[in-house]
């Protein structure tokens, strides 16, 4: 079933469709949370928030584009909130992830994603927000410009400019 059609029978009284909603988009939600906080517990209550937001306000969504960019976007804002009300630095990534030492491959990968992970911390935060929803959600250039309420050409030159930094940090030409 299409977002619209699901999003107009939740909106018409068939609430128990916003399970299949919510599996949907969890994981997707959840990884944008973890991106902005690099902490899997705080990840998880923002995800929880994100979706209790959207159960109370799913009467009002007007389809106006992606769904997924106004989830986003609505998550954008819980974690906002929650860095303006609490005054929090952003964590190191979690030390307990546990991983198969006997897999080379694996271990390489998640060296990468760790020195990936560890470069964007370094951005800005207005850059590293839009490399997360370019390449982490694969949103588009004009539903980013939505998101953050920048217009296109702000989105493309914080996208470079973070893409530029992310590859001096890492030591490659190509990123």
């Amino acid at each position: 079933m299409e977002d619209k059609e699901l999003i107009y029978k939740i909106q018409h009284g068939n609430k128990e469709l916003l399970e299949i909603l919510i599996e949907k988009y969890y994981d997707d939600i959840y990884r944008f949370c973890y991106y902005k906080t690099g902490n899997s517990s705080l990840s998880y209550d923002l995800t929880q928030e994100t979706f209790l937001k959207l159960i109370k306000y799913i009467g009002t969504y007007k389809h106006r584009g992606k769904f997924k960019s106004y989830l986003i976007t609505i998550s954008m804002n819980v974690c906002n909130t929650y860095f303006d009300e609490n005054k929090v630095e952003l964590e190191e990534l979690d030390d307990n992830q546990t991983y198969k030492e006997n897999d080379s491959n694996e271990l390489s990968r998640i060296e990468q994603k760790n020195s990936i992970d560890k470069a964007l911390k370094e951005l800005p935060e207005k850059q590293k927000e839009v490399i997360i929803l370019k390449y982490y959600e694969d949103l588009k250039i004009k539903d980013i410009s939505k998101i953050l309420d920048e217009k296109v050409p702000t989105i493309k030159s914080r996208l470079k400019q973070g893409i530029e930094k992310l590859s001096r940090y890492l030591g490659k030409e190509d990123f």
